[in-house]
């Protein structure tokens, strides 16, 4: 973008064209022409257009106008273009000509064309499927073994993005049947399950005085026999073992019971004959550990008696019963349950179920032909002759195996042509809101005013957003869209060199990822300003956090608490200042401001640098610049290439801010080659100072909240945003900045109100 005044004849030959396609699609302030021919057409004009814009061609509609004019005004605003080497704009021309871009955007957008987009089917991620199964069913079935989602624009709920192939299918025919079983058991307490286990098939775990007597273990001196149980649920169960002892001394051999470590019970064993010794307490469901322990040795063989010089204890087997009271109905499955006790015969009692379950499991009402055909499915195990419960089951496991559960099939609430664009169902309102805000499946309040069409009135859906955002539920939207916008979900894949950082384990990641999610739920929860999550005065830490930190925290408290940050803490408020962020962006022996500062523009500047030219690539080739230099010279000799320059004046100062945070997070003062300078410059002479001078242009930047709400519409929507939705977001996100403060809230019902999110283009149905 050179000044185009080196060439007069040029200049005449482009006036018109430009002039041309300034005014295509509406008239364009002077100003806005006149910086145009003077700092772009050089570049973008004619026989050059680099970054295959040429702004002598007309655009092809009125939307490809307006995003060209979006994005041109963008780069200009934040000094990326003209670029540096050039002889760029006068400061007060670069503000006119933003402004005037500004308004002409503000004044066309409304107008655009109703244009929801099409939205690829989307199958439930991991995440949604274990939250859909727990909020439905009140039963936790863990999804790791289901194959890892696939990710598009850095989230797992994209349509395009997310495969489905037979091993999904397998798992998740695995996992309905735990569901199913979790849900209808096989429990009768008047027959209940016996499990019993013989002394052979157990482990000796402590002591090592013990020996099969035939069929028998022999404990003779202090021993533990333990058995692995799994109980199917929480309930009382009958634990009996046949044992006998021989006798010395002048107390019986004594018996402990113990359940996971802790004593159930003991009993004192007599005679030598084996016999039975229950106990009938109530016990936790899970996998559970069994010992019997012989507690109380004694040995005398000098006693008279033979027979009573030895204290032993025998044990022949251990068996665990039950469970022996009637299941209680977990509130969770109430509903799934009344059905099946009402009036009229087992086939009725079967359809009303299966009325019920699919309404709920599939979140939209169902045909009688639907109903019809899993009723015949539950029938034919009836007339099989095996019980209600075995029907039930079977019915419920079809239902969550089916494409109805497990994608999000959205579609018109009236039916039009192929190609218009109608209102979606209630019920597909409803979903999208649910999946949005909790990551799962809508409750009953909200698919009834779904099936009612009053979501369709703006007041109650303003209502039930706000009704959503209070729910504990919404913390998803820290735990699911925010680690994934953030990227937290990768902490797992980053390894920083053990030797030099001892400590950075597992449990040290889970409290870094943990400390950002109750970050952006407390912005949420408060509906405190947005801008909050680059800088506040308070974070949240645990006692390992705490220590990592140098916060004071009380050495009984464990869990997460909020601790304000004063003094030289407080620049550890916000995101930024978190040990997540930090070791995302670093390599394992050292800190990468490259890294640093393409996260930032990637995740919260929304401008991600294109690729590096070919030859350029700084991520891959840091340790190829002169080794001798330091970091920051290094990085001032890249910038030396022309072809880096553009992108790395930006990026390198963004990241080399950061530097007096090491690799995983810590402060320092001082690395191998002095005090650190943490200093920066940024276009147009804004000169950072450290980590507190970032938040504060970051959080000055309105890009910062754009690529918040952007962020929520890829998220909520399940695809990209493509020109005309970010002119419509972009657009009533500068509405909202005019009023100073934006909260979560408000972006989410910005999302919320977008017709992208309301609309759906008629398929053949």
């Amino acid at each position: 973008m050179r000044s185009f005044l080196s060439s007069s004849v040029l200049l005449l030959a482009l006036l018109p064209l430009c002039a041309q396609s300034l005014c295509a699609q509406g008239p364009t302030p002077r100003e806005t022409d006149a910086f145009v021919t003077e700092h772009c057409i050089t570049c973008h004009g004619g026989d050059t257009t680099k970054g295959k814009l040429d702004l002598t061609r007309p655009a092809a509609d009125a939307v490809q106008e307006l995003w060209r004019w979006s994005r041109m005004r963008e780069r200009v605003r934040t000094r990326e273009m003209p670029p540096p080497e050039a002889d760029g704009p006068a400061d007060a021309d670069r503000a006119a000509f933003v402004a005037a871009l500004g308004a002409r955007l503000a004044r066309e957008v409304p107008a655009l064309r109703r244009d929801p987009g099409r939205v690829t089917v989307r199958r439930l991620s991991r995440a949604q499927w274990e939250n859909t199964v727990r909020d439905l069913f009140g039963v936790s079935v863990s999804t790791a073994a289901f194959p890892s989602d696939d990710l598009g624009y850095g989230f797992d709920t994209i349509g395009d993005a997310l495969t489905f192939s037979t091993l999904h299918l397998e798992k998740y025919l695995a996992a309905a049947r735990e569901v199913a079983l979790a849900v209808f058991d096989d429990d009768d307490p008047e027959h209940p399950t016996v499990r019993r286990f013989e002394a052979e098939s157990m482990v000796l775990t402590s002591g090592s005085g013990a020996r099969m007597d035939g069929d028998t273990a022999n404990l003779y001196t202090k021993a533990v026999l333990e058995q692995i149980v799994r109980l199917p649920r929480d309930g009382v169960y009958r634990v009996r073992i046949m044992a006998g002892a021989d006798q010395a001394g002048d107390e019986p051999a004594r018996m402990v019971v113990r359940l996971d470590g802790r004593d159930l019970g003991s009993f004192e064993v007599e005679q030598r004959r084996l016999g039975v010794f229950d106990l009938t307490p109530p016990l936790p469901g899970g996998e559970r550990r069994f010992g019997l322990a012989f507690v109380n040795d004694f040995y005398d063989p000098k006693n008279a008696d033979r027979a009573r010089r030895d204290r032993n204890l025998y044990i022949d087997w251990i068996e665990v019963v039950g469970p022996c009271d009637a299941r209680p109905e977990p509130p969770a499955q109430q509903w799934l349950h009344a059905p099946l006790s009402t009036g009229g015969n087992d086939a009725a009692k079967l359809r009303a179920f299966v009325r019920t379950l699919l309404a709920a499991a599939w979140r939209r009402p169902v045909t009688e032909d639907e109903v019809e055909r899993l009723h015949r499915l539950g029938d034919g195990v009836l007339r099989s002759g095996l019980p209600m419960r075995a029907a039930s089951r079977l019915v419920l496991q079809a239902a969550l195996t089916s494409p109805n559960f497990l994608f999000r099939l959205e579609t018109g609430g009236v039916e039009g042509r192929i190609g218009d664009v109608v209102p979606l169902s209630g019920s597909a309102i409803a979903t999208r809101l649910s999946y949005f805000l909790w990551a799962s499946t809508p409750d009953q309040r909200l698919l009834e005013l779904g099936e009612k069409g009053a979501l369709a009135d703006p007041a109650v859906l303003r209502a039930e957003v706000q009704r959503l955002l209070a729910d504990p539920r919404a913390e998803s939207l820290a735990t699911d869209f925010a680690a994934q916008w953030l990227e937290l979900k990768s902490l797992p894949d980053r390894t920083p060199d053990p030797a030099r950082f001892p400590g950075f384990d597992d449990a040290m990641r889970q409290s870094l990822r943990r400390e950002t999610e109750l970050l952006f739920f407390a912005i949420l929860r408060e509906e405190r300003d947005v801008r909050d999550l680059l800088d506040c005065d308070f974070t949240h830490v645990d006692s390992r956090l705490a220590a990592f930190y140098g916060i004071d925290l009380p050495e009984s408290a464990q869990a997460f608490v909020r601790v304000p940050l004063p003094g030289a803490l407080r620049e550890r408020g916000g995101v930024l200042g978190h040990g997540s962020v930090l070791a995302l962006t670093s390599n394992p022996t050292r800190t990468s401001p490259v890294k640093r500062g393409k996260w930032i523009l990637e995740n919260l500047l929304g401008q991600p640098p294109p690729p590096p030219p070919p030859g350029n690539d700084t991520l891959a080739n840091e340790a190829a610049i002169d080794s001798s230099k330091t970091f920051r010279q290094q990085l001032a000799q890249h910038r030396e290439r022309a072809a880096c320059a553009v992108c790395h004046v930006r990026m390198d100062t963004l990241g080399l801010v950061l530097e007096r945070y090491d690799p995983i997070g810590r402060y320092r003062e001082r690395d191998a080659g002095g005090v650190i300078d943490c200093s920066g410059e940024l276009p147009a002479n804004v000169r950072i100072e450290g980590l507190s001078g970032l938040k504060r242009v970051l959080a000055a930047d309105p890009a910062f909240v754009h690529t918040v709400a952007r962020k929520l519409f890829v998220y909520a929507l399940g695809r990209d945003l493509r020109p005309i939705d970010r002119l419509r977001l972009d657009h009533r996100v500068e509405a909202l900045l005019a009023r100073g403060r934006v909260t979560v809230h408000d972006l989410v019902w910005l999302v919320v109100q977008d017709e992208a999110f309301a609309l759906v283009v008629e398929n053949a149905r």
